[in-house]
């Protein structure tokens, strides 16, 4: 049984719980909190995948650690961000 990924980051004074799990509607979904709210949320399907000579639990781990990493790359490349309001209640 393939495990989901969780972090916790701070940048720029706020911090945010990266959370990335595997669905049973073979989806990977990676949501972002701050504060206990949802901030953003990112799912993408595997269906294919599963359905194929490829599929591997190994390689579903990978293929949840790349979303997780691309979506902590993107809180650190400031495209994920609190509201302005949420921001600065941190």
């Amino acid at each position: 049984m393939v495990m989901g990924f969780n972090t916790d980051i701070k940048f720029n004074g706020v911090v945010y719980h990266i959370q990335t799990e595997p669905r049973r509607d073979a989806g990977i979904e990676t949501t972002v909190y701050t504060r206990g709210a949802i901030l953003h949320s990112l799912k993408t399907s595997y269906q294919a995948f599963l359905n194929s000579p490829d599929y591997s639990e190994e390689k579903l781990r990978r293929l949840l650690e790349d979303q997780h990493r691309q979506v902590i790359a993107r809180i650190r490349a400031g495209e994920i961000k609190p509201r302005e309001s949420t921001a600065a209640r941190s």
